[in-house]
Order: structure tokens, then C-alpha cells, then sequence
């Protein structure tokens, strides 16, 4: 499974750039399920990580909670970053 990261940027010192992005999202019953869906659907095209993962949760009718998962899906380059 692909990393999935709430900051907005990959959180490890000399992570490479990131060279395409492309916004991923779902509902599901829960957070776990939805984790996983937004993991393989964006390992699926490529993508090496998900940042800036955001979760509401809501109820369509009484009784039935969803969660709505919202992300980027990215993927970064070979070479590590320059050092800063």
C-alpha cells in the first residue's frame, strides 16, 4: 500500500519532487475502507504517495454514516531533492 500523508507535502527530509498530481477521492462506510480505496485506486495509475488526505463524515438517512476521503495522489521523481 502506498503511503497516505494529512500534510500537504510528503513529511520526510530529501523526499523527491513531486513531478504529477491528480486529486483522488471516495465515500465509504468508513475511514479504513475508504483508505484503501483511495490507496489502490491511485497506486493503480502510478502514484507513489496520497497528501493532503481530508475526511467528513455524514449521515444520508438516520442510522447510515458515510465518510467522504478527498486527497492528492503523487508521484515523485527518481532523483532524491536537493538539499535545502
Amino acid at each position: 500500500m502506498i503511503p497516505i500523508y494529512t500534510t500537504d507535502t510528503v513529511p520526510i527530509d530529501g523526499s523527491p519532487p513531486v513531478t504529477h498530481a491528480w486529486p483522488v477521492w471516495t465515500v465509504a462506510a468508513d475511514i479504513g475502507q475508504g483508505l484503501e480505496t483511495l490507496a489502490v485506486a491511485a497506486g493503480t495509475r502510478g502514484a507513489h504517495a496520497i497528501i493532503g488526505v481530508r475526511v467528513t463524515a455524514y449521515s444520508s438517512t438516520p442510522m447510515l454514516e458515510r465518510c467522504a476521503l478527498m486527497g492528492t495522489a503523487v508521484v515523485l521523481a527518481h532523483e532524491p531533492a536537493p538539499p535545502q
